[in-house]
């Protein structure tokens, strides 16, 4: 998902509808071959679907097995992959991985292709059995090389892994989730939903929005690229005037004195899309700048083109599985949703207090989208987990990640330590057995201070090199993700996440890693429980 706006609004009129649909097959032992030092092996799943193992000629005995995050069934908006097409894991804007770290390391890996059928999407269920499958191939023919077995992932592999090392925990030794959707992705999904609802009220009433996903297949597919289409052209129009004209809509603010630009900063802090992107730090202001609740604005259109583009593929694929009517606001309080923080801190790129109180009184007032009981039922269950496992988990997300909110980690800290400390509270009262051990690490790749460049005209430079971290999705330094790796094998060995003593000492050698193990990004807006 690394298409630009406007390469959006193109790629989403050139939607092809074929689908290539891969033949069942029995598993096959992989075949191998070596050179430089490095014996890769390829194979198929009983579907089907390819993996891939790499193992260096130092091979020390940890073996990495790497789930991909989300992939489009139908081509298009995105690229449908190939293949095994991510082998460990990759920075998405400049397509590097750190595999040759990885074989230098003496590190194992093992990756495929996460379709079934053909068939990608929300297909979470299947692919905690291939992973499984996988796992299964990768010991049968490494036997007792393999000595640890670090399962980690990115994105909607968050979703994938939780479940998975619930079900079969003595298939890995440590857990990595990198850029990862907590579970249950309804909380997110809720948050996606929400950009279409507020964009129908402000800016374009015939948006449908998540109300429109749910049919099955091709026709499901288009109804939802058509929505996105329609914020597409939105974006694209905020783009170039940077939403400088007056409200249009709704009728009751329709010549106000509410600049477009406010509804689009308000959709943002409703719904918890950050407000620093790839080139706006939130804080540098020139002429046309004038103050950095505008410079957090024009992050929040920059942000949001990711954010509702695979939001959209990843919850139509969703609503194949829920059914149509997942989506339901009747009792979201949108007052609640707007931190008091927040409305101080961006004042004047809203408006000030009259125009908050005016959008927030349309927003009140406007009709509401009901839902399906079962559907939303189904919704909010989705990739079910308990939150459990003892393994040491490692978890690495971007200050400013613009479609996998930041916040993902720290719901996952938070349901993994509600579980840890009712255990402990169990322990203590009778002492018996092992006592409880905290095993959860979350790490934050931070953004520089200031990072926003102008051109001549004194626009906000939104072509020019990203900032040097924090940004984006899946979008690590090599050197950031080797550490996070490397935590990852030595948690293996030991069975216990770093110390805080280790990881405030690799923090210091990592550029933008950052030390300060009590940072907490902003939380999701959502906790369906």
């Amino acid at each position: 998902m690394r298409k630009s706006i406007a390469a959006l609004g193109a790629a989403t009129l050139a939607v092809t509808l074929s689908v290539a649909i891969t033949p069942s097959a029995s598993a096959a032992a992989p075949v191998c071959a070596s050179a430089a030092g490095v014996e890769t092996c390829t194979g198929t799943l009983a579907n089907g679907a390819g993996y891939v193992f790499k193992v260096p000629a130092n091979f020390g005995g940890t073996m990495f097995f790497w789930e991909h995050g989300f992939r489009s069934t139908y081509p298009g908006v995105s690229a449908v992959p190939k293949g095994v097409e991510e082998i460990t894991p990759g920075n998405q804007t400049n397509n590097t991985d750190v595999t040759k770290e990885m074989m230098r390391a003496g590190y194992g890996v093992a990756a495929y292709d996460g379709t079934v059928k053909g068939m990608r999407g929300w297909n979470n269920t299947f692919r905690i059995e291939m992973l499984k499958e996988v796992i299964d191939t990768a010991m049968a023919k490494y036997g007792t090389r393999i000595q640890y077995k670090v399962v980690y992932g990115s994105s909607q592999a968050g979703a994938i892994i939780t479940p998975f090392i619930e079900k079969y925990p003595t298939y890995a030794d440590s857990v990595g989730i990198m850029a990862g959707i907590t579970p249950s992705p309804a909380d997110a999904f809720q948050s996606a939903c929400d950009i279409f609802y507020l964009l129908s009220i402000f800016a374009d009433p015939t948006i449908k929005g998540c109300s429109a996903f749910g049919v099955k297949g091709v026709p499901g597919h288009m109804a939802s690229v058509g929505e996105l289409q329609k914020v597409v052209a939105l974006l694209t129009a905020w783009s170039k005037n940077l939403g400088a004209p007056g409200l249009e809509y709704p009728a009751a603010l329709k010549g106000s004195p509410i600049p477009q630009r406010s509804a689009l900063l308000l959709i943002g802090l409703l719904t918890g899309v950050p407000t620093k992107s790839a080139h706006m730090d939130g804080i540098s202001t020139n002429a046309v700048i004038a103050e950095h609740s505008i410079n957090a604005t024009v992050a929040i259109l920059e942000n949001m083109g990711e954010a509702v583009a695979t939001g959209t593929l990843a919850a139509q694929s969703a609503s194949e599985i829920t059914g149509p009517g997942f989506y339901d606001n009747t009792k979201t309080d949108w007052a609640a949703l707007l931190d008091e923080g927040d409305a101080g801190r961006y004042n004047l790129g809203l408006s000030g207090d009259e125009a908050i109180t005016a959008m927030m009184g349309v927003l009140a007032a406007a009709p509401r989208v009901t839902g399906n009981a079962d559907a939303i039922a189904k919704f909010k269950a989705l990739d079910k987990s308990a939150f459990t496992s003892t393994h040491p988990t490692i978890l690495l997300s971007n200050e400013a990640d613009r479609l996998v909110f930041a916040g993902n980690s720290s719901r996952y800290v938070d349901k993994k330590r509600a579980v840890y400390e009712a255990a402990l509270a169990k322990w203590e009262a009778n002492k018996t057995g092992k006592k409880p051990v905290w095993n959860t690490l979350a790490l934050y790749a931070i953004t520089p201070e200031t990072y926003t460049k102008f051109t001549a005209a004194g626009l906000p430079d939104l072509a020019g090199a990203p900032a040097a971290s924090g940004v984006g999705h899946q979008t690590f330094s090599a050197k950031q993700t080797m550490a996070w790796v490397r935590m990852l094998a030595v948690a293996a060995k030991s069975g216990k996440i770093p110390t805080d003593k280790y990881v405030q000492y690799i923090a210091k050698k990592v550029p933008y890693l950052s030390d300060d193990l009590d940072y907490r990004p902003t939380d999701l807006k959502y906790n369906f429980g």
